[in-house]
C-alpha cells in the first residue's frame, strides 16, 4: 500500500512528541509483487562527517518509516565503497562524487551501477588555507615549503583527493612536497591544532563540509573548482546503486532514497549534530535530529509518498546526468 499524508503527519507528530519514530509500514514493491521484495537493505558509508550524517538519517527513516531492516557498514575510502555495491556486497553509497573525483571508480564500474539520485547539487573542492596565511595562490605554494614542513594534509591513502593535490603542484612544477594521507578526522584535527598557534597548513577541503563553519578558511586560487584541470567544473554527490536496486526493494524506500536530497541549510544542521555529538551513537545522533527537525522529514516522506503513489516506475538517472554542468550551459 502506499503511504497516506495521515501515516505521515503521524510519524512525525510521535518523533516530536515522545522522541519515538513512527511504527513501520509495509508497501508496494519497485518493480513487482510485494511478496517479491526484500526489506533487508545494505549501506556503505565512508568516515566523512557529511556521508555518515545521511546515511544515519536514512537508517532511522527506514528502518522505522519503512519497515526496512538496515545494516550499515563504514568502509575506509569511496573506491571501497563503490566496488562493494558493484559486487553485490552491499546494495547502494549516498556519496558519489562525480563527474570529477570518484571518475575512475565509476568508469570502471558503470556497467555494475546506476546513478538512482542526487544527494546533493553544487560542490566544490581544492586546497584550503586559514584566512590569516598571505599564501593567495596554489601557483606559489613553493615560497612557503620551509614554513610548511613540506607537507600538503590530504584524506585516506588512495583517494582521489590525495591526486588531485598532487596534479596541482604538477600544475605549477611544484616539487618537494609529499602529500600526507591520513583519516578526514585526523587532518581536521591537525587543522585544528595548527589554527589554534596560528601556524601555516594546507589541507584538502570541499564543500559541503562543517570546517567551513567552524573556521575561518579561503580556497587556493588556481588549485579549486572551476580554476585547476584536477578538480574540474562542480560536481554533484549522487546516490548510487546496483542494478537490480529498483526492483528488489519496496518502492516507497526506492522513491524515499531517490527524493533524498539534501540544501546547505539541511546539510549544514545535520553536520553539526554529528560534529557535536560526544559520546552519543550516531543513530542516536540521527534519531535526535530527525526528532528535532520534523519539517525536513516530512518534506522528503511527501515526495516520496508521490512518488510511490505513481504508476510510473522508479527509473535511475541517466548515466550522464550531471545537474551543476548543466547550470553552467
Amino acid at each position: 500500500m502506499n503511504l497516506s499524508s495521515t501515516s505521515l503527519r503521524s510519524f512525525i507528530a510521535v518523533v516530536a512528541a515522545v522522541g519515538l519514530l513512527g511504527t513501520g509500514l509495509a508497501g508496494c514493491g519497485g518493480g513487482g509483487d510485494s511478496q517479491d521484495v526484500s526489506r533487508k537493505m545494505n549501506m556503505v558509508t565512508v568516515n566523512w562527517i557529511e556521508g555518515m550524517a545521511f546515511t544515519y538519517v536514512q537508517e532511522q527513516i527506514m528502518e522505522n518509516q519503512y519497515d526496512m531492516e538496515v545494516d550499515v557498514r563504514e568502509v575506509g575510502g569511496g573506491g571501497i565503497a563503490f566496488s562493494s555495491v558493484a559486487e553485490g556486497d552491499r546494495d547502494f553509497f549516498n556519496e558519489a562524487w562525480l563527474p570529477t573525483t570518484h571518475q575512475n571508480s565509476w568508469g570502471d564500474l558503470q556497467g555494475q551501477l546506476q546513478k538512482l539520485g542526487y544527494t546533493y547539487r553544487g560542490t566544490s573542492g581544492g586546497l584550503v588555507v586559514p584566512a590569516y596565511m598571505d599564501l593567495r595562490s596554489a601557483a606559489n605554494i613553493g615560497e612557503y615549503r620551509e614554513a610548511l614542513g613540506e607537507k600538503i594534509y590530504g584524506i585516506e591513502a588512495g583517494s582521489p583527493t590525495n591526486d588531485n593535490i598532487r596534479q596541482v603542484l604538477d600544475q605549477h612544477g611544484i616539487e618537494g612536497f609529499s602529500v600526507v594521507a591520513a583519516s578526514g578526522p585526523a587532518t581536521w584535527q591537525r587543522l585544528r591544532s595548527a589554527i589554534q598557534d596560528r601556524q601555516p597548513i594546507i589541507v584538502a577541503g570541499w564543500k559541503p563540509h562543517w570546517k567551513w563553519s567552524a573556521f575561518d578558511l579561503r580556497y587556493l586560487k588556481d588549485g579549486k573548482t572551476n580554476q585547476s584541470p584536477a578538480y574540474g567544473p562542480p560536481e554533484d554527490i549522487f546516490t548510487v546503486v546496483d542494478n537490480q536496486f529498483i526492483d528488489e526493494f519496496p518502492k516507497e524506500a526506492v522513491c524515499f532514497l531517490q527524493k533524498f536530497e539534501v540544501t546547505d541549510q539541511q546539510i549544514g544542521s545535520l553536520m553539526n549534530t554529528f560534529r557535536t555529538r560526544g559520546d552519543m551513537s550516531k543513530s542516536g545522533a540521527a534519531e535526535q535530529w530527525v526528532r528535532n527537525h520534523p519539517g525536513y522529514v516530512t518534506q522528503w516522506l511527501d515526495q516520496a509518498e508521490a512518488c510511490a503513489a505513481s504508476d510510473e516506475a522508479v527509473t535511475p538517472l541517466p548515466d550522464d546526468a550531471t545537474h551543476s554542468r548543466d547550470q553552467e550551459a
